[in-house]
């Protein structure tokens, strides 16, 4: 993850997690229909433990990474169920955390932090976690009203705005098939800013890069 956009989830972890926490994903009423019953998930930047708790309650096996300290504490606080099933880590150098064999993952409004350079790496690392045939949930920002020129907003953090085409092109030549996209409003309300939704099936039948 880019290293302001780090520095500032550190700092502000506590303020991020309450808003997290005061609305629910517009994703969720998906996640029956696109991961399979009872399915092992992983959330990656799994934030405040919000979408866990709502997998879990949909009587997934959830499993989450965050890149700062200060998240991971606080989603486990807020959520004793989770408890064990977090730990530290980001995107583009993942690893293969809880030994991967993941039936799907969720990647909620995190790619928007990656630099293009890394861009590569980081979908390498999604693909390094999951099943054949596991499936893949991408959430991005297609417009944020409040990023300069340099992608950036007022604090600092890494805002960019990939295309769903450009998205679909880099995971198709990794072995991914798109299998659904649509558009998402933006949970917090705030003006300037939309969002697409993204599924995927990691696919063999794909030729890889």
């Amino acid at each position: 993850m880019d290293s302001a956009t780090l520095s500032y989830y550190s700092r502000h972890a506590h303020e991020v997690a309450q808003r997290y926490e005061e609305v629910k994903s517009p994703l969720a009423r998906h996640f029956t229909r696109i991961f399979p019953p009872g399915g092992r998930i992983l959330d990656i930047g799994c934030g405040s433990g919000r979408d866990m708790a709502e997998l879990h309650r949909q009587s997934y096996q959830p499993f989450g990474v965050d890149a700062t300290a200060e998240l991971v504490a606080l989603a486990q606080q807020a959520h004793p169920t989770l408890a064990g099933r977090i730990r530290q880590g980001a995107l583009p150098d993942l690893g293969v955390p809880f030994n991967g064999e993941f039936d799907g993952v969720l990647c909620s409004a995190v790619l928007m932090h990656i630099d293009t350079a890394d861009l590569l790496n980081a979908a390498l690392s999604i693909k390094g976690c999951l099943k054949v045939n596991g499936r893949l949930l991408i959430s991005i920002p297609t417009r944020r009203a409040d990023a300069d020129d340099q992608e950036r907003d007022a604090h600092g953090r890494l805002f960019k705005t990939y295309s769903p085409g450009y998205l679909r092109l880099i995971f198709e030549r990794l072995g991914f098939t798109l299998i659904d996209q649509w558009e998402n409003e933006d949970a917090m309300k705030r003006q300037g800013v939309d969002w697409v939704a993204i599924d995927f099936r990691h696919d063999t039948s794909a030729l890889p890069v």
